[in-house]
């Protein structure tokens, strides 16, 4: 679908917020409950926080049926969380990252306090949340990686430290999935010594996608549990000790379109299984410990021992060309520490040390089926063998003051210094065999780094920072300015197959931000609207280069997709939204997005341009990308949920009827520079629950007019024809994300010891 009016688009959005303004002023009595966040490494109120700030709370997930992280992006307009496992993405304000590159995240993603190194091992499962926060914008300061477009901060459920409670959740979908979440608290010391289990269970076909050449559906399985212990001894001191084990094992079938097969037939063609396996284990620890004159000082740790392996069709098709098998194991170690102080009338501060070390060895296996050009009908079988070594350690040193200046204006400043030095190594040896009727003839064995020696081991360091100014108005209004810069540092290409010499390293972006914004109660706090408008300009991006074609060590065409620098890019717009309780049993939350991004100085940018390969080895082609979108994410989108309900006073009981809309105008693909297509969604809920939340029975069907669209895709190389004995284009594109079909399923929620 193809959304062409925005101005249309916006005004409809709009319209909703504001509709029922009269029917709101003829009720007073009924109040937003109170919002507290932790932005600033602080409990304060939302709209007290000079910040850009979208929260959706465990019980938001639970009525929405949100059961995966990319099902994320559906709660709130601007954020994109999509991919396929391996090839994921966190984006916000029009900028993210393909986390399959060895690159710092633009959008980085903290759980219980602590910076997760690799956000991918999350992805698969969300239970016993009890909130999540988007933070917009860079985040130069308090934040273990400076991150230029956000954060999202994760909080799992805390136990109770006063009685044994817990749920049941269990649902049920029409494409043979189940999800089984289940929690429970025990209070082993009333009031200071608690510990909640909670587990997940997930196996579904929700993506739809069919194998025709191996007759079968893509599954997903997902195993998780969660161990939390709380520990509150004195009224000035607790310790969290949280215990986190996942594990995924998914079909990765790449879907193709083209030669007569639509992206929405959601066909692949991979003569075998590709599949994708994550286990992950993460240990985090926080301690809080106040001093009599209520200076805090706070400890976090956390390790993270996580693995990844993925045995992928890199064709797409049934003929034998490409396939890849990628070992991933990553540890990290995180630590950090911090004194503050509280409720100071004029001054407000926080100090701390941030330190970060990572290992990964990541084994990369390929075997590549193809004609030698040289001899006209010659099969020959190239087995790439390398194992990329990865080692990092980041420390940072930073600041955070929030100054009263006047009775009604507050004066943020924030300085972060960030050291970071990377060690990367990656060599290949690649055998080539000649494949006759006898039997294999090995005729070549080669040797070649990856990795060049002047970007083998890599430092820098950077200043970063935030310069806020916040003026309260009066009790239900304020405004804020604020002037924030983010930074990446740079890192060695890590790649599949040996790629042209100049794809080896890329350096680090600087990002500079400026914001305005108010957040303003209605109608006697009813209502809450929020609005930003910014504009970032960042040096030396660190672009995404989408399926170059290079002349390979063979004289073959090959693709690679090397994160390289660009001059300049910017990226401005805004975001908004807005919250009301138009009745006593009527709710309504709303928020729109407008992000434009562009490449405003982007000359000799690697890429295929359709022209002919140079004959050279490592040769390819560059295009001026001046003035072209620096990202594949849509400039407009849009978010409505709303939610009514009656009471069934006879069996003490309430009913309710719940819609989520979701729009996005058009995606755009880098590889074909083009616009790919935009959409609108509809989900639907019905249920039924009792008064004091010990149960609920929820219907519910997501995407109900079966929308579909395509929201990335890549080229795919040249593949064997076995029938000509020479190379051919490959007919088909790989499509890397498109939006869920229609599924319908039910929710059945059991709640004990409230």
């Amino acid at each position: 679908m193809r959304v062409k009016n925005y101005p249309l688009l916006v005004s409809t959005v709009l319209s909703l917020a504001v509709t029922f303004h009269a029917k709101v002023q003829a009720e007073s009595s009924l109040v937003l409950e109170e919002i507290i966040v932790t932005a600033q490494k602080r409990l304060e109120s939302l709209e007290d926080t000079p910040i850009t700030i979208n929260v959706v709370t465990g019980e938001a997930l639970d009525e929405y049926a949100i059961f995966s992280f990319d099902e994320l992006s559906n709660m709130t307009a601007g954020l994109t969380i999509n991919g396929t496992n391996f090839d994921t993405d966190i984006a916000t304000r029009g900028m993210g990252t393909n986390l399959n590159a060895p690159v710092s995240p633009r959008v980085t993603t903290y759980m219980d306090g602590t910076f997760i190194s690799q956000s991918r091992n999350l992805y698969s499962g969300l239970f016993d949340l009890q909130q999540l926060e988007l933070l917009r914008g860079p985040q130069g300061t308090l934040y273990g990686k400076s991150s230029p477009a956000g954060a999202l901060t994760i909080r799992t459920a805390n136990p109770n430290l006063e009685k044994i409670d817990g749920s049941i959740r269990q649902s049920f979908n029409d494409r043979d999935g189940t999800n089984t979440q289940v929690a429970a608290s025990l209070p082993l010391i009333k009031n200071e010594l608690g510990l909640r289990v909670s587990g997940l269970y997930d196996n579904n076909e929700d993506s739809d996608v069919y194998n025709s050449t191996l007759d079968k559906h893509a599954e997903t399985k997902t195993k998780a549990y969660r161990l939390v212990m709380l520990w509150e001894p004195t009224n000035n001191f607790d310790a969290r000790l949280s215990w986190h084990h996942i594990k995924d094992d998914a079909d990765a079938d790449p879907v193709v379109e083209g030669a007569g097969l639509d992206f929405d037939d959601r066909i692949a063609l991979a003569e075998f299984d590709s599949t994708y396996k994550n286990k992950a284990k993460f240990l985090i620890l926080e301690s809080n410990y106040t001093f009599s004159n209520e200076w805090v000082a706070t400890f976090s740790y956390s390790y993270q021992d996580a693995a990844i392996d993925r045995y992928y069709d890199q064709d797409a098709t049934a003929v034998q060309a490409r396939e890849q098998y990628v070992p991933s194991p990553t540890e990290a170690n995180i630590y950090e520490l911090r004194l503050a102080s509280q409720d100071n009338d004029f001054w407000n501060w926080t100090v701390g040390a941030y330190y970060g070390d990572s290992d990964s060895n990541t084994k990369v296996d390929v075997s590549t089926y193809l004609f030698d050009p040289r001899i006209q009908g010659t099969v020959v079988r190239a087995d790439t063998d390398s194992s990329a070594s990865l080692t990092g350690e980041d420390w940072a040193l930073f600041s955070h003051n929030s100054i009263n200046v006047s009775e009604n204006g507050t004066l943020t400043v924030g300085l972060r210094y960030n050291d970071v030095k990377r060690d990367a190594a990656q060599p290949f040896l690649t055998d080539v065999y000649l494949l006759t009727p006898a039997g294999e003839l090995l005729v070549q064995s080669r040797e070649t780094d990856g990795v060049l020696p002047g970007a083998q081991h890599l430092s820098d360091n950077a200043v970063t920072g935030s310069l806020k100014y916040q003026y309260n108005f009066h009790d239900d209004l304020m405004a804020y300015t604020a002037f924030d810069t983010g930074w990446r540092d740079g890192s060695a290409n890590i790649a599949g197959n040996p790629q042209p010499p100049v794809f080896g390293a890329f350096d680090s972006e600087d990002s500079y931000n400026l914001e305005i914004g108010f957040k303003w109660k209605l109608w006697d706090g009813r209502g809450l609207f929020n609005f930003a408008a910014y504009y970032q300009l960042y040096d030396q991006f660190q672009y995404q280069a989408a399926s170059v074609s290079y002349r390979d060590q063979d004289g073959n065409i090959s693709l690679s997709d090397p994160v390289v620098n660009v001059d300049e890019a910017e990226s401005y717009g805004f975001d908004t939204d807005f919250s009301v309780l138009i009745s006593e049993h009527w709710n309504l939350n709303s928020s729109l997005s407008f992000n434009q991004t562009e490449l405003t100085d982007a000359g000799d940018v690697p890429c295929t341009d359709g022209e002919p390969i140079g004959a050279a080895v490592w040769s390819f082609n560059t295009c001026d990308l001046t003035g072209e979108r620096a990202s594949g994410l849509p400039e407009w989108s849009a978010n409505v949920s709303s939610e009514y309900w009656g009471s069934v006073r006879s069996i003490s009981s309430e009913w309710y009827l719940r819609g989520l809309l979701n729009a996005e105008t058009e995606y755009y693909s880098p590889v074909f520079r083009d616009d790919l297509d935009s959409y609108v969604t509809l989900d639907l809920y019905v249920g039924l629950r009792s008064v004091d939340a010990v149960w609920d029975v929820n219907v519910w069907v997501k995407n109900i007019a079966d929308e579909s669209a395509k929201l990335k895709d890549r080229s795919l190389p040249d593949i064997p024809d076995y029938s000509t004995g020479v190379m051919v284009p490959s007919p088909y594109v790989e499509i890397r994300s498109q939006i869920a079909p229609r599924t319908y399923g039910i929710t059945l929620s059991y709640n004990f010891g409230l």
